[in-house]
């Protein structure tokens, strides 16, 4: 059968065109795969620690030191009661900060980001720069201030010491989050509420407010962690152990227990990063939602 050069130089280009494609469709399967597979050795990794902590506070001293990495065996449940006997004081200390200064910083950034975001006065952007400024100044620089002022007004030992503290220093960072955001919230909605009569406590209490949400959220969690995570502040400013935070407390309990009884402080360690995993698994959609909104809107 004849076969014309035409025809033939057409199937051997259709040939090489499949060869081709099926080459790249196998090397894109193949850089997937390492991706893939790059991706589950950062997340071991990253497990790692916390799976350690967990297998740690279910053994005793012997198991720890005669079996570092083995299972433990027999599982010792009364670590956790021990643990959880002497640090409840301090968890209930560190969220109870966390949650009012975390709602002062909420409500104070809110009402300037939204100054600063639909209002117009004479050295506001000076001022914001000047606010901005500040975020680039190291906090151990001000650490040795900050406690003479505090202690001079006499709020050193008590609970206003970690409030006002935690309130004035998460506001700069939650104002820019805040203008930032709210900037983009339609200017129409505001002028049509005043049309009707509403008053500006009520614009912002009813439109600015729950319009906010996501990036009100969002800024809740970071600052929440940020209070309840803290150490140095604390460790220098509160010296009564009834006032005392969660981070100091787990060096407070490690010194108390010493190396006699490693299982009940990895058991400690465990029950103290419960409320933050119960923060980000209630808020986790806002936190994202709040953030990616927060970033399109800069």
């Amino acid at each position: 059968m004849y076969t014309s050069p035409a025809n033939t130089n057409d199937s051997l280009s259709v040939g090489r065109e499949g060869k081709i494609r099926k080459y790249s469709g196998l090397k894109a399967n193949v850089r997937q795969i390492l991706i893939i597979v790059l991706l589950a050795l950062l997340v071991f990794l990253t497990l790692v620690p916390i799976l350690f902590m967990l297998f740690s506070s279910l053994k005793s001293n012997a198991q720890i030191l005669g079996n570092f990495w083995g299972m433990p065996a027999p599982i010792k449940w009364s670590n956790y009661g021990e643990a959880f006997t002497s640090i409840w004081r301090y968890m209930v200390n560190s969220i109870g900060y966390a949650v009012v200064a975390s709602v002062l910083v909420m409500l104070l950034s809110a009402l300037s980001g939204y100054i600063f975001a639909k209002k117009s006065f004479p050295g506001k952007e000076l001022l914001f720069m000047l606010m901005l400024g500040m975020m680039m100044v190291p906090g151990v620089l001000t650490l040795i201030p900050s406690y003479v002022l505090y202690d001079s007004m006499g709020l050193t030992n008590t609970p206003w010491v970690i409030l006002i503290a935690s309130a004035a220093g998460g506001q700069i960072f939650g104002t820019f989050l805040c203008r930032s955001y709210m900037a983009g919230l339609p200017g129409e909605l505001f002028e049509a509420a005043r049309m009707d009569g509403a008053t500006e406590i009520g614009v912002f209490f009813k439109i600015v407010i729950p319009l906010s949400l996501p990036i009100l959220a969002t800024l809740f969690i970071m600052h929440s962690v940020g209070v309840y995570n803290d150490y140095i502040w604390p460790l220098l400013t509160i010296q009564d152990r009834n006032l005392q935070v969660i981070a100091v407390g787990l060096t407070v309990f490690t010194k108390q227990f010493g190396v006699t009884d490693m299982g009940t402080q990895f058991s400690a360690y465990a029950i103290s990063s419960v409320p933050l995993l119960l923060i980000f698994s209630f808020g986790m959609k806002y936190y994202i939602q709040g953030m990616t909104q927060g970033a399109l809107k800069m």
